[in-house]
């Protein structure tokens, strides 16, 4: 065996993910990603300073714009034109969310900088970046999961007609609980720690759906008789 045969698969790969993700629509998650950037920025860009809690509301807003740009990424109009290609749905979805993740943790840390940065410099400590880094990062999962859960029951390969509204929902519901039961609570709460094991939970719960969506995926494509390589 030739010392190029075992770079060959890995050659293929490339040819073949590379026009896949310039396919996907990364547009919607860098707008909105610049959108947050540009509200956490507020205090900041007119050289003011706010109270922890007001730059907590900035941060997550710019996190909840974040998550909505990503419900779209994993749009796909020509899913009926890729059902041949020798890569599976799974890696394919796997490598754009991994994508998405990357572009929504480099906007999201650059807002967390910009509204620690607009907190007034005695009050910085108290703004809990860990806690809204979970927030951050439990909404982008569950956004992306039902992302793929929309392209498993969308014929269009719109995943986006479910995550977008689903996400909103949460979120309105998340805004009606009682104030023991909220999930944004501010700075120094009573109730802050339970809110971050909340979010966490909710973290672990949307990696597992995820998990759980790009196996199936792979298994309906093979039930179907396609062939992979």
């Amino acid at each position: 065996m030739s010392p190029a045969t075992p770079a060959a698969p890995v050659a293929v790969l490339r040819a073949l993910l590379r026009p896949d993700l310039r396919a996907a629509r990364t547009r919607p998650p860098l707008a909105a990603g610049t959108a947050g950037l540009a509200v956490a920025a507020g205090p900041a860009a007119f050289h003011t300073h706010v109270e922890p809690a007001s730059a907590a509301l900035l941060l997550r807003f710019a996190t909840v714009l974040g998550a909505l740009g990503l419900a779209f990424l994993l749009d796909d109009p020509a899913v009926r034109t890729t059902e041949v290609l020798p890569v599976t749905k799974a890696l394919r979805n796997g490598l754009r969310m991994a994508l998405g993740l990357m572009v929504f943790g480099v906007f999201w840390g650059a807002s967390a900088g910009l509204a620690r940065l607009g907190t007034a410099a005695g009050a910085r400590e108290a703004l809990p970046l860990g806690a809204l880094a979970t927030e951050g990062a439990a909404l982008a999962a569950f956004t992306l999961a039902l992302a793929l859960l929309g392209l498993r029951h969308s014929a269009s390969g719109s995943g986006s007609t479910l995550a977008a509204p689903a996400l909103i929902l949460l979120l309105a519901t998340v805004l009606l609980l009682p104030d023991r039961s909220a999930l944004f609570p501010a700075p120094g709460a009573p109730n802050a720690g339970v809110a971050a094991l909340r979010w966490g939970a909710l973290l672990v719960l949307a990696l597992c759906l995820s998990g759980w969506e790009l196996r199936e995926r792979r298994t309906a494509h093979r039930g179907k008789g396609v062939r992979r390589t």
